[in-house]
């Protein structure tokens, strides 16, 4: 019973840290991804927003809602992307 349970628990933590494989984050907090739509198909969005200049010309307060527009126009799904098509986070 001691094994069974002791199993339990380690599959337990192993799927609960599973859940962050599907997901990644930048240095903001903002998450992309989730179980049905890997966020490690984004890795070259989250590296071309990172290196963008307009994320180092943007106020610190700012940063944060800057980056999630940026992956949305590289093709990444995010929850809110209102205002996003217009400046401050636009500027083509």
């Amino acid at each position: 019973m001691k094994k069974h349970m002791r199993f339990a628990v380690l599959v337990s933590a192993l799927a609960l840290q599973g859940c962050t494989f599907f997901t990644i984050s930048d240095n903001y907090g903002n998450r992309y991804g989730s179980f049905f739509n890997f966020g490690n198909q984004y890795l070259y969005q989250l590296a071309t927003c990172e290196a963008a200049p307009g994320l180092v010309a943007a106020s610190e307060a700012n940063r944060p809602r800057w980056m999630q527009c940026c992956m949305w126009q590289h093709g990444v799904p995010i929850e809110n992307s209102d205002g996003c098509a217009a400046p401050p986070f636009f500027n083509g």
